[in-house]
C-alpha cells in the first residue's frame, strides 16, 4: 500500500520530490515545524502545537497561507493519517517552510507546509520499564535567546547531541547553554525531583518551549503541586531524587542513569500516573 504525505493541502505520494535548488528550507532551514501524537484518533495537545505554531511564524516572519487556519489544518492531519492506515495512534511530523527565491531576504512570507504520518508504536503509550541513561554532550551549546524556544528547522545542535549519545550507547544526550547550564535534552524537555518538589529548567536557560512541559506545568499548578523551574548543571542534576524527560509523542520517560549517579523510579512513576493519563486517557 503506498503511504501519502500533504503538500500545500495535496496528497502526494512518497518520495515525490518537492524541493528545488533553489529552496530556502534546504539552504537556510528556514522554517519550524511540529511533531504531534494522535491518541485515540485525535490530537489532545493541538491547541497548544497550534499556538506554538502561530508563535514561531510570527518570530520568523511567516504566514499562514490565507485558507489555512486552526480546524481546516487539523482536518488535513486526520484525513493524511487516516488516509495511510496509521490511526488510531500516529506520529505526525507539521512542516512550514518560506518558500523559494530570494537571498537572505525572501521574496514571499506566506509559508508552505508539508504533513507526514507515521503509525505509532505501542510503547509510546506505556511508561518505559528500564530507565534511560543520560549523557551530556558538552562539544557545542545552545545560545539562550529568542530563537532558543522555537522548533525551527536547524536543529543541527540535536542532531549532533543525537549522535553523541548514540556513541557513548546512550538513550539520551542533555543539551548544555552558553553559560553551561542544562538547557533539554535532544529531543525532550528536563524535570527533576528534589525532595518531593519537581523543577525543570526556565526558558530563559534555552530550552525548546515543549507543549507537554507546558500541558504538565499546567496541569500541575491546577492541582496544587507547582513546577518550579529553576537553573541546574551537570554535578547539581546528579544529586536529584529523581528525572524525568518529557515529549509531545511519549509523555514521559523517567531517567536511571546520568554518569555515575543512579536514580529511582517511583518518583517519576508516580507522576506519570496522575498525571499523564489526563491528556493521553
Amino acid at each position: 500500500m503506498p503511504v501519502f504525505f500533504n503538500y500545500d493541502s495535496r496528497l502526494l505520494e512518497a518520495g515525490t520530490p518537492i524541493l528545488s535548488p533553489e529552496s530556502r528550507v534546504a539552504r537556510y532551514a528556514d522554517g519550524i515545524f511540529e511533531t504531534i501524537r494522535v491518541h485515540q484518533g485525535k490530537m489532545p495537545l493541538w491547541d497548544r502545537h497550534f499556538d506554538r505554531l502561530l508563535r514561531g511564524l510570527q518570530a520568523l516572519k511567516l504566514s499562514l497561507p490565507a485558507h489555512l487556519g486552526k480546524d481546516q489544518l487539523a482536518a488535513e492531519i486526520l484525513k493524511l493519517a487516516d488516509r495511510n492506515r496509521h490511526l488510531p495512534h500516529a506520529r505526525i511530523r507539521l512542516t512550514m517552510f518560506r518558500g523559494d527565491g530570494g537571498l537572505y531576504d525572501p521574496v514571499s512570507p506566506i509559508a508552505h507546509y508539508t504533513i507526514q504520518s507515521w503509525a505509532l508504536p505501542d510503547y509510546y503509550r506505556t511508561i518505559n520499564q528500564n530507565g534511560l541513561a543520560l549523557c551530556v554532550y558538552d562539544r557545542h551549546r545552545k545560545m539562550a535567546d529568542g530563537l532558543a524556544a522555537l522548533k525551527t528547522n536547524n536543529a543541527l545542535l540535536y542532531v549532533l547531541a543525537a549522535l553523541h549519545a548514540k556513541e557513548l550507547q546512550c538513550n539520551e544526550a542533555l543539551v548544555l547553554n552558553h553559560r553551561g547550564s542544562i538547557a533539554d535534552a535532544s529531543i525532550a524537555n528536563l524535570f527533576w525531583f528534589e525532595g518531593t518538589q519537581v523543577y525543570t529548567t526556565p526558558l530563559e536557560d534555552g530550552p525548546v518551549a515543549g507543549v507537554m512541559r507546558e500541558a504538565l506545568s499546567d496541569i500541575a499548578r491546577d492541582s496544587g503541586r507547582p513546577v518550579l523551574e529553576k537553573s541546574i548543571d551537570q554535578l547539581a542534576l546528579e544529586t536529584a531524587d529523581g528525572i524525568f524527560l518529557t515529549n509531545a509523542l511519549y509523555g514521559l520517560r523517567w531517567v536511571g542513569s546520568l554518569g555515575s549517579a543512579r536514580f529511582r523510579p517511583g518518583p517519576p512513576m508516580a507522576f506519570y500516573e496522575q498525571w499523564i493519563s489526563r491528556i493521553f486517557p
